[in-house]
């Protein structure tokens, strides 16, 4: 087994990797009869396409047709999820989780078998996701940061935060660009753990009861901004802290494109 990057690996790029500028989209418009022209609605992001050429070997031609099955198998069948990592001076590491897009083409055993190599092998994989990411940012906040509490992001569009609060702290308040959302008193040694996204929205006690209610529900986002980074405030309140209460928020990282 190898790393990709390994200069030892039999399995290297032929050509540069498409799929880096970043996903498609389509705009949705809606036209009526007599319209000049027609009204923008919104846009449609679709999912990102990376393309490979891989060049397999040279190996002993003995090892070619092994060598050619354990690459194949590797990239599995559309089920199994990989994380492609693009490297760069400008993006520094980005990446997205990715499956194999579809049926591969059939390799040329003859070359593998007889000579070891063959030069290239496409491939397409295919992630969900329109963005790129980085590592998510994240930053744990101590009684004592709560007045000053702020929070570094890079990424280019908007995210909703993950935010871990550790009690003890009494009706506590959360929010950032103007908003704030009250919560119940968290006892000493409670972790209450909260998704902000409205898609995955949910606020878990230590024991992992479901303590979402009416108003407990964010709607605003941490904005994007494509020239960052920015930094950004997060508001934090409440009383009955000591030097165990902690707020920790994770803000996703989100790219438009791989480099």
């Amino acid at each position: 087994m190898w790393d990709f990057n390994d200069p030892a690996c039999p399995v290297s790029f032929r050509t540069e990797p498409t799929g880096t500028e970043g996903a498609e989209f389509t705009h949705d418009d809606q036209t009526n009869v007599g319209q000049a022209g027609l009204s923008w609605v919104d846009r449609n992001d679709g999912p990102n396409y990376i393309g490979l050429v891989c060049k397999l070997g040279p190996v002993p031609k003995s090892d070619g047709l092994a060598l050619g099955k354990l690459w194949r198998h590797s990239l599995g069948r559309g089920k199994e999820i990989h994380r492609y990592w693009s490297i760069t001076e400008t993006g520094g590491e980005k990446f997205q989780d990715v499956r194999l897009n579809s049926k591969l083409e059939p390799l040329n055993l003859t070359m593998l078998k007889d000579v070891g190599w063959i030069q290239e092998d496409p491939v397409s994989l295919r992630s969900d996701e329109t963005w790129w990411r980085k590592r998510p940012a994240i930053k744990t906040f101590r009684a004592v940061d709560f007045a000053t509490a702020s929070i570094e992001s890079e990424s280019d569009e908007a995210v909703w935060p993950h935010i871990v609060i550790t009690g003890p702290i009494t009706l506590p308040k959360i929010g950032w660009q103007g908003e704030l959302v009250p919560l119940p008193t968290i006892a000493a040694g409670d972790v209450w753990t909260i998704e902000t996204d409205p898609n995955w929205f949910s606020i878990k006690d230590g024991a992992g009861n479901d303590r979402s209610w009416i108003a407990r529900a964010w709607y605003k986002q941490i904005p994007g901004d494509p020239d960052g980074p920015i930094t950004v405030p997060i508001t934090i309140q409440g009383s009955g802290t000591n030097t165990n209460t902690s707020v920790k928020v994770t803000l996703p990282q989100l790219f438009r494109e791989g480099f």
